[in-house]
């Protein structure tokens, strides 16, 4: 294979999409199946969810989940903390965060 087609190769990202359930980090759990993208870039697994766009990456498909459920959990910490601070779109964060 030429250079320029490994190089292409190497641009395309795979997509797939996986629901998630179960437990978070703190103790909490997801009350609701969620629906999150699964994308392959460049040697890394990136996990995102469709809505806020919150995102995690990792080497592995079990590290990207896990780093993105505690990026879900740590958004939920702040946004609760800044409660009373927060314009309409992280009030609008904050209310999914909460009913997932």
């Amino acid at each position: 294979m030429s250079e320029a087609k490994q190089e292409e190769q190497q641009k395309k990202t795979l997509l797939s999409f996986l629901t998630i359930t179960g437990p978070l980090p703190g103790g909490r759990y997801l009350t609701y199946p969620l629906k999150v993208k699964i994308a392959y870039d460049d040697g890394e697994v990136i996990v995102s969810e469709p809505h806020f766009h919150m995102h995690a990456a990792g080497t592995t498909m079990a590290t990207a989940l896990a780093e993105f459920k505690l990026i879900l959990t740590e958004e939920l910490d702040n946004l609760t903390a800044d409660e009373e601070e927060l314009g309409p779109r992280l009030q609008a964060e904050l209310r999914y965060l909460r009913n997932l």
